[in-house]
């Protein structure tokens, strides 16, 4: 004898729920059903058994507690098992063979409502596990979820279970961005959708899910673009990464440093950034760690930039920023992230962010490098897409060369990029960063070549280590271990 078929209906959204339950009753399911969602039927008409008549204990705590009891839950976990059937006959549960239910309107709340008390009342308990233990047995319980659902479920009610698990799927897809939403609450965290015309070419549709608090677009008619976000996201991180005292300033043209300094005032920390590659800062964004002031604006409004970025900025500087209306400029918080991820074929990849402190020990030489400059230096480094050869000056980056199958390429590069930018002539002294090891020896002959004063800091861990100490020492060249390799992909 086929068994009476059930079904749990707690809904919040009550978008045509009049067509679901209908159909249900047309199936020969009986209806179970809690308060707001009861009410509704009633007025319906439609046939059920509210949900505390069953379980013979009433809601309690203001509607908190209604769902929560073993008579329910026994019933959505309950398999075919005879074991289960026959305790379940015992204890006088009944099977459920649908869950219709979705969750309280967190989200929602949380953009329309500042009232912490309304917020936290919008955290669901019994409708999270309600779906949780559907999931859990989804190949007889069918989770149901979003009431655009409900038609496709009426017109291909799911018999088999691939097409159970896919109603499965979308169940706890849903219960697992509303745990995000309600983390992020927790944090502080209020992430938005940012309108993008495009993604990174004209034919890619893209969109941006932003924390809102993470920056304020100050000045500038147009909104970012997806680019200058990427762009955005190097710039600020080494900007910000730095706990040194000085002023920083960097500057980003397609997601690549090609400007970078440190120094004891803002506007001479720009100037030396700018100098390092004046011809690729051209329609670049510019990041500074401290508020900005009129004398850097007035600097930086003689360039053309697509972005201008900082902590603050003085007043005047912002009347001065405003006389250029494609110019955005943001006021960006400081932050640290912790998480970084990117998509892939398979799904996505997910790491800590790249911020261990590195520190350098010499194979041969006195290094001359502070602490400070030695983080500043890698933390430029770090942004560089592997393979990665960066120059810098006392306290800036003057060159660079990254995204080349092989090192020596990068190596090369990199002070070819010298030659055509700076007169070696008037070089006294560079430092030399690589984001992974040397292989072979070949790298120290160029570098030898070139007969300049140049310090070398490099991650070891070739086979080949070895040689490359043996050939550092014998040509009594300065070279320092990082103690991390920093790649970029």
């Amino acid at each position: 004898m086929t068994r009476k078929k059930n079904a749990i209906i707690s809904v919040f959204d009550k978008t045509n729920l009049g067509d679901i339950a209908n159909f249900l009753i047309k199936k020969n399911f009986t209806i179970y059903s809690t308060g707001g969602s009861s009410q509704y039927l009633k007025k319906l008409k439609i046939p059920h058994v509210e949900i505390s008549n069953y379980t013979k204990q009433k809601e309690i705590l203001g509607g908190r507690v209604k769902t929560l009891h073993p008579k329910i839950f026994g019933g959505l976990l309950s398999t075919g098992s005879s074991s289960h059937q026959k305790e379940l006959k015992k204890e006088k549960i009944i099977n459920f063979d649908v869950l219709i239910v979705n969750l309280y309107p967190f989200s929602d709340t949380v953009r329309n409502s500042k009232n912490s008390h309304k917020i936290i009342e919008m955290i669901d308990i019994g409708g999270h596990s309600l779906i949780r233990a559907a999931v859990k047995n989804y190949k007889k319980t069918v989770p149901i979820v979003d009431p655009l659902d409900y038609q496709k479920f009426i017109k291909n009610f799911p018999q088999t279970e691939i097409s159970k698990k896919k109603y499965a799927i979308k169940a706890i897809q849903q219960v697992t961005e509303y745990d995000v939403s309600i983390t992020n609450w927790f944090q502080g965290i209020q992430t938005e959708e940012y309108s993008l015309r495009y993604g990174e070419n004209p034919q890619q549709k893209a969109i941006a899910l932003i924390n809102n608090k993470s920056f304020t677009q100050v000045s500038g008619h147009k909104k970012l673009s997806y680019n200058n976000l990427l762009d955005l996201d190097a710039a600020i991180n080494i900007a910000y990464g730095s706990k040194a005292n000085e002023n920083i300033c960097t500057i980003i043209k397609h997601n690549i440093p090609c400007g970078g300094a440190m120094k004891k005032t803002q506007k001479e920390s720009y100037k030396k950034a700018l100098m390092g590659d004046p011809l690729s800062a051209f329609g670049g964004i510019v990041a500074f760690n401290k508020k900005l002031s009129a004398n850097t604006a007035s600097l930086l409004v003689k360039n053309y930039y697509e972005v201008i970025a900082a902590p603050d900025f003085e007043k005047e500087a912002l009347t001065i920023l405003k006389t250029k209306s494609n110019l955005r400029v943001l006021k960006v918080k400081k932050f640290i992230n912790k998480v970084e991820q990117r998509s892939i074929f398979a799904g996505a990849l997910i790491q800590d962010t790249n911020r261990k402190v590195s520190s350098i020990k010499a194979i041969n030489g006195n290094n001359k490098l502070k602490k400070n400059k030695i983080d500043f230096f890698i933390n430029i480094l770090k942004y560089i897409k592997s393979n990665s050869i960066a120059l810098f000056d006392q306290d800036s980056l003057i060159s660079q060369s990254g995204g080349q199958t092989s090192r020596v390429d990068a190596l090369h590069s990199c002070f070819y990029k010298l030659g055509l930018r700076h007169n070696k002539k008037v070089i006294k002294k560079l430092f030399l960063f690589s984001d992974a090891f040397f292989p072979f020896t070949d790298s120290l002959e160029f570098i030898k070549k070139q007969k300049l004063k140049i310090d070398i800091y490099t991650p070891m861990g070739s086979q080949n280590d070895s040689k490359i100490i043996d050939y550092v020492k014998r040509n009594n060249l300065n070279c320092f271990k990082i103690s991390d390799r920093h790649f970029k992909h």
